[in-house]
Formats: structure tokens, sequence, C-alpha cells
């Protein structure tokens, strides 16, 4: 079996351009009444906490994160897909219970907002990965069998270093404007499935990405902490980031997906 994996582009930096050339406003910092709900809803919870908020009302609040720099990043992710086209963006108002803002801030307006699970406006606002990789459908299916009748402690897989570092800290996502983003963390990760009655949130506790192009995530559960399992997929190819797969539920359904260049389960824009 051989099997080829490279990263050749580092994950795009979006909106750097547009950014530049938005028009940045002042704005005096004086939180709505539902700002305010979302900031005392933060009291006595468990570190770490975080608030962002938009001059325009959109706010998003976290608590129990890991750290610092992942607090910031949820809730600049949480406000921003709360926004629209020609509102002004969101900024971290509070760490840890300390206002981190100034009084005045300069803010934009913004031309583009990814929502969560948007894979046709992803590219766009986040970035595709320019990734290559070539798997073996056969081997993957091998690969899945011996996993399905491990019966013992541990893991049966060992993670390919090439195909690892493509997924790692990106998110593969599918690439209608309703679907889903899977992001893989360092370690573990979660996901975002979009449904008729709004998302789904998910988070694992590791993940495995073979040399084959079998990619498993494990300890898998919903939001509210019901079980989900183990989950698996196939990647058959990926191609400039453009990704040609299966889950392992439906092996012989092909679909299409997409490396997007960050945590496609937040909000973004440019």
């Amino acid at each position: 079996m051989m099997s080829f994996a490279r990263s050749f582009v580092a994950p795009l930096l979006c909106g750097l351009l547009m950014a530049s050339a938005a028009v940045a406003e002042s704005w005096t910092v004086e939180l709505s009444k539902k700002q305010e709900r979302a900031l005392a809803e933060l009291r006595g919870k468990q570190k770490v906490t975080a608030l962002a908020i938009s001059p325009d009302g959109a706010w998003g609040n976290a608590w129990g994160k890991v750290n610092e720099a992942e607090a910031r990043a949820f809730v600049l992710g949480h406000c921003r897909a709360h926004l629209r086209r020609g509102k002004r963006d969101c900024f971290v108002y509070m760490v840890n219970g300390k206002v981190v803002a100034p009084k005045q801030v300069q803010t934009r307006k913004v031309s583009q907002v990814y929502k969560p699970g948007n894979g046709k406006l992803a590219p766009q606002v986040i970035g595709r990965v320019n990734a290559q990789f070539q798997g073996d459908r056969a081997a993957a299916e091998a690969d899945f069998a011996r996993l399905q009748a491990h019966q013992g402690a541990g893991i049966p897989l060992n993670s390919d270093r090439d195909l690892a570092r493509i997924l790692r800290q990106n998110s593969l996502m599918s690439t209608s404007k309703s679907g889903f983003a899977i992001y893989f963390d360092r370690f573990g990760g979660g996901g975002f499935f979009t449904s008729n009655s709004g998302g789904l949130t998910t988070f694992f506790d590791d993940w495995r990405a073979t040399q084959s192009g079998l990619v498993c995530w494990f300890g898998a559960r919903y939001d509210t902490g019901k079980q989900i399992g183990t989950q698996c997929l196939y990647i058959d190819q990926i191609s400039k980031g453009a990704v040609a797969f299966s889950w392992a539920s439906s092996a012989k359904t092909r679909r299409k997906g997409q490396i997007i260049a960050g945590d496609a389960r937040l909000g973004a824009v440019r």
C-alpha cells in the first residue's frame, strides 16, 4: 500500500486586505440590556469566562473554556455568527470578570458573514487549505474492520503524520450552504451539523487519521452530554483542499467536502 500526503500552503489569511481597506469607526462602549444580561450570566460561572459584543447588539459569551485564547476565539465566533452584512464587527469586552476593552473602540462594518455550516461561503471568508492527499479505500476499510473488531484498551490505529497535519487545527466540511463542519484540534475537537431546528453541536476527546485515509474520532457526544461514541469516514482524495470522502456508515455513497483553514464551527467575517 502506498499513500502520499503533503500540505503545500499554510492556511490562508482571510479578509486581511478587505479589513485594512474598511473604514474604522470609533464607538464609545455602552452595553445594551441584552448584552448586560449576557454579562450577568457569567457571574459565578467556571473559569475561563469571556464576553464579546458588537456596537449593533450582537454578543457571544462563554465559560469553562480551557484557556483565555480559546475563550476569546469562541466568543468572537459566536458573536460574529449573529452579525449581518453592513453591521459593525465584534470585539472582546470581558475576560474572567475583567473588562479588557477600552472605553472607546475602533470597529468596522463587515462586508461578508460566515455562519457555521455554510460550505459555500467558508472558502471566501475563512479560506481553504491547499493540501494534497491520496487514500487507499481497500486499506481504509480493512483499518475500519480492525477497529470494529478491537475489544481491548486503547485505539488500534496509527495516525499518519501527513494527513494528521492537514486536518489538525483545520475543519473538514461540506460544500453546500447547509451542511456540517468538523474541527480537529491538537487532541480532541468537535462538529457542527445544520438541521431543521438550527444546529447540532458535538464534541470528541481524541481522533486518528491513518495513512489509508480512515479518519475516526472517539468519545463523541452532543453538547447536551448524550453519548454518540466512535464516528469514522474514508478520505479517498484531497486535491487543492477539495475532498472526496464517504461516511463509514454509508461507504458506497461518495461525497464532496473541503478542508477549511481554521475552526469552521465558529462564525467569521470579512
